[in-house]
């Protein structure tokens, strides 16, 4: 039972660093069952699908970052600094693996069907989207109040995503692969970082 359960983890780790590096549809089951080191009939029988083995691999990862979304909502603080707490929280998390921007953009982004299921998963599943939804409930306390314009939260949040998203898809040369001088790399993410705080809350004005 114990090797067996040692099995699908690391298929699941194999497959998680596969698509992260080639991209879901650059990524085989043969290839991932080459690397682990078992029979590709293995992978099928734990995850039936590649489609399924990417969902299992990603789904957790995905609510994790949807459930923290609490985490910068600190109601100690007003609104605005909530938004940019919630700027830097993801950039956090995308600093942490220069390979998850590409990744999000060209599986999830770009992908209707995963977006798709994304969208009703996370953020219209009320089960599984109670951050979101006390998200959605604080931006429509501010537009009430006159305090900031009329926005869906979806919309605010998707703006926050797709500009943090960008600064690590169009980044200086040699960012990516490490290459980059770590104080450039710094000073980069700060200024930017910096930039898109100012663009978002701008453009919350009412």
């Amino acid at each position: 039972m114990e090797r067996n359960q040692n099995i699908e983890k690391r298929i699941l780790w194999v497959a998680e660093r596969l698509f992260l590096e080639k991209g879901f549809s650059g990524t085989s089951t043969t290839e991932i069952a080459k690397t682990v080191g078992c029979n590709q009939a293995l992978i099928h029988y734990y995850f039936r699908t590649k489609e399924k083995l990417f969902w299992d691999v990603f789904a957790p990862k995905v609510e994790q970052v949807v459930e923290y979304l609490d985490a910068p909502l600190d109601e100690s603080i007003d609104f605005i600094e909530r938004i940019r707490n919630v700027i830097d929280f993801y950039f956090g998390i995308l600093e942490l693996d220069e390979r998850l921007a590409p990744f999000i953009v060209n599986e999830l982004i770009m992908n209707p069907g995963r977006w798709d299921k994304f969208r009703d998963r996370y953020l219209r599943n009320e089960s599984r989207s109670t951050a979101f939804n006390r998200f959605e409930n604080m931006v429509e306390e501010e537009i009430a109040a006159g305090r900031i314009r009329q926005i869906r939260a979806l919309d605010l949040l998707m703006n926050i995503m797709s500009l943090t998203i960008s600064v690590f898809i169009v980044a200086p040369k040699g960012f990516a692969s490490g290459e980059c001088d770590q104080n450039l790399r710094k000073t980069y993410l700060d200024n930017r970082k910096e930039e898109i705080k100012t663009l978002i809350v701008n453009g919350l004005k009412a």
